[in-house]
């Protein structure tokens, strides 16, 4: 690929520390303590400093790599693309804009997480050898993190496991990863016929179907169970807030029959209905709703906030009063898209303490919005006559200034990690359609998808969906200087010949080995390389070899094909061998080790798997 690195004394030196570098590189990642920035930020400046004070040159005097080259990984596509892809996923979430496709998979799921994670992964198995994978994840990865959610699983169990599906399943047709395409191409520039749609279904499906069978035992038994600091704090039963609702003209309900569930959101019950001075319990006997009751809901920190959005006439009481402003633009501005809901405490010695929530007047002090009280995890019946105890925890609604302005008081404790965002009224729909349309414009092929991912932040920039901040606090700075530090390491490899030398090495030492053992050695190398360079640069590089392989053995030259095809779709080992694993490193809250400990032995068992189906497939 590089001919004027065709011998190693052209640039010795720079692959041995190449190499050196590799390893380090390997080691920080791996070593949770280190933090996987600072590594990156170390191997980053180490290549500068190299290549820099030390310049790689071709024989005539000309640089083959410099500053320009090292940093080009940064505004590589695919980062490009994941990060933009991380912000319309924010979008989805804080608009809540999945919550149709959540009800609909758990009605025909009859609510059960196994049958809800199944149904997921079976469609994104089918859809993956014909559609590129990365979409498909994409579309997954928000409909997921709201099924652990609302279950209240981990969701490091299921997002890597999602990956490297779709990843198995795109080893089965031509379109299912790019780096099938690129092969096929590659072996049509050196004179070969294409890969064929459907040339490689068999072998790909028996691979996948071993990989499948791996992540269903090895799974539960090698990847923790991590979630967010948030979901650790107000996950599971033991959190509930009671809360008081007056029914304002709201169509949705008047008129609806009592029962239990009669918000029809998850983690919200009705236990009490006030109308006038009578106390309807259960069983309430098939009474309906009428304009002024008032209903005492139990519910979680999701529940009050999502009602907050689904029902805006329904207003929030405390006292028997609205607690909710009567005007349209106090209204307006309670229900807009810089609204959050987060958990407070009533602090020791707190000069609320004693006082009722109409004394305390959240709303005219800080400008917040009580939805729910819980007192010392006790739940009473009614708001009305109960006052703040120390420890009392209450979910407010505000915006962020008025959360900063409760965060100042020294009677009360803002609950970090608390927050959710409320979504202005409108802004699912719109979170949704452009979601969409990011996706039908990258599978139709109009536009790559970094282009059309780009496009949907700013669209979801303009229309309100997000605000700038919240755009840009759904970035991944983890990512983003890994990923551009391990792509400077590739080219790195590349440039100074460091991937070439161990190639040559390796197939030196199986040169005279039979046609089984050279396509099993290079099956594993591919493999290898794959989850240390990108896996589209390993096939480039390793596709003409294979074919030299096969020609020098006179033998089918599709085998070794697809020994670099499948190799090179093992980036199962790091994060940053596949665009799909960097997509699901965030919401799966991993760490670099997570990868090697599960994505290891996969490549492990894969490799076993095509050492000994492949020859006898193709008769060797």
């Amino acid at each position: 690929m590089y001919p004027e690195m065709s011998s190693l004394s052209a640039g010795s030196f720079h692959i041995w520390m190449t190499y050196a570098l590799v390893i380090v590189a390997i080691l920080g990642f791996a070593i949770d303590r280190i933090k996987a920035e600072i590594t990156a930020l170390v191997l980053l400046v180490a290549l500068l400093l190299l290549f820099e004070l030390i310049p790689l040159k071709s024989r005539d005097g000309k640089v083959l790599l410099d500053t320009k080259d090292l940093l080009a990984g940064f505004a590589n596509p695919a980062l490009i693309s994941v990060l933009a892809l991380l912000v319309l996923g924010n979008g989805l979430w804080r608009t809540g804009a999945l919550d149709w496709a959540i009800k609909q998979l758990f009605q025909r799921t009859g609510r059960s997480y196994k049958s809800a994670i199944f149904i997921c992964f079976f469609v994104v198995f089918i859809a993956s050898p014909f559609v590129n994978n990365t979409p498909v994840v994409v579309i997954f990865i928000p409909i997921l993190e709201t099924v652990v959610q609302r279950f209240s699983h981990s969701p490091s169990r299921v997002m890597m496991p999602l990956s490297f599906i779709a990843i198995l399943a795109g080893m089965t047709t031509l379109v299912g990863s790019s780096t099938n395409l690129l092969v096929s191409g590659t072996m049509v520039e050196l004179g070969l016929k294409p890969l064929e749609f459907f040339g490689f279904f068999v072998p790909g499906l028996v691979l996948a179907g071993v990989g499948l069978m791996y992540l269903l035992i090895a799974t539960p038994l090698l990847l923790p169970r991590r979630s967010s600091p948030v979901r650790r704090f107000i996950s599971g039963n033991h959190r509930r807030f009671i809360t008081q609702f007056t029914v304002g003209n709201e169509a949705k309900l008047i008129g609806a029959r009592i029962c239990f569930n009669l918000l029809r959101i998850r983690g919200a019950r009705l236990i009490l209905v006030l109308r006038g001075e009578q106390r309807l319990i259960p069983p309430y006997q098939a009474l309906a709703i009428c304009e002024g009751d008032i209903l005492i809901v139990m519910g979680t920190h999701d529940a009050l906030a999502e009602a907050q959005t689904k029902f805006p006439k329904l207003m929030f009481t405390t006292s028997g009063k609205e607690a909710l402003p009567s005007s349209k633009l106090e209204s307006r501005a309670f229900l807009s898209n810089n609204q959050i809901v987060v958990e407070i405490m009533i602090a020791p010695g707190s000069q609320l303490i004693g006082l009722s929530l109409e004394e305390a007047n959240f709303r005219s002090r800080y400008g917040c919005l009580v939805l729910g009280v819980e007192q010392h995890s006790r739940i009473a019946r009614v708001l009305t006559g109960r006052t703040l105890l120390e420890g009392d925890v209450l979910v407010v609604q505000g915006d962020h200034e008025s959360v900063e302005r409760l965060r100042q008081h020294s009677g009360v404790v803002v609950l970090d990690g608390t927050a959710r965002p409320l979504p202005g009224i409108g802004a699912a729909k719109m979170a949704g359609v452009i979601f969409v349309g990011v996706v039908l414009l990258s599978v139709s092929g109009i536009l790559p998808i970094a282009a059309a991912s780009i496009l949907g932040v700013a669209l979801m920039l303009l229309t309100g969906v997000l605000t700038l901040n919240q755009a840009v606090h759904a970035l991944d700075r983890q990512i983003y200087l890994m990923v551009g530090a391990s792509l400077a390491l590739g080219m790195a490899m590349l440039k100074s010949g460091a991937a070439v030398y161990l190639a040559d090495g390796v197939i030196g030492l199986i040169g005279d080995a039979g046609p089984a053992v050279i396509l099993s050695m290079l099956f594993l190398l591919v493999a290898l390389l794959t989850n240390v360079l990108s896996n589209n640069a390993t096939a480039i590089l390793l596709t003409p070899v294979s074919m030299g392989l096969a020609s020098g053995l006179h033998t089918d030259p599709l085998p070794f094909a697809l020994a670099v095809l499948f190799g090179a779709n093992c980036s199962f080992a790091t994060p940053i061998g596949y665009q799909t694993n960097l997509l699901v490193m965030g919401p799966g809250y991993y760490r670099f080790s997570d990868f090697v400990r599960l994505g290891l032995p996969l490549i492990a068992v894969l490799w076993a798997t095509f050492s000994l189906f492949m020859p006898w497939y193709y008769g060797f």
